[in-house]
C-alpha cells in the first residue's frame, strides 16, 4: 500500500493506495476535485463540508442512474 499526498479543492490528503491502482485514484480524486469546485464555484453553498456532501450525493446519484440504465438495457436485451 502506497500513499499519495492529493489536493481536492486546494486541501491536502494523504490517501491510501494499493500499489496497482494509483491511476485510478488519480482519477477519483479528479472527479471528487471537480464536483466539489462545480458546486463551491456556483456560489450558494461555503461549508466544505457541505459541499463535500453534496458532492457525495452528486457522485453517487451518478452512479445509481448508470447503475439502472445498464439494469434496464439488460433486461431489454432477448
Amino acid at each position: 500500500m502506497k500513499q499519495l499526498e492529493k489536493s481536492i479543492m486546494g486541501q491536502a490528503y494523504v490517501l491510501a493506495c494499493p500499489d496497482d491502482s494509483e491511476a485510478q485514484m488519480n482519477e477519483a480524486v479528479a472527479r471528487v476535485d471537480a464536483a466539489m469546485c462545480r458546486i463551491r464555484d456556483a456560489g450558494k453553498v461555503r461549508s466544505r463540508e457541505r459541499i463535500a456532501v453534496l458532492a457525495a450525493l452528486n457522485l453517487a446519484f451518478d452512479i445509481a442512474d448508470r447503475e439502472a440504465a445498464d439494469l434496464a438495457a439488460e433486461r431489454a436485451q432477448p
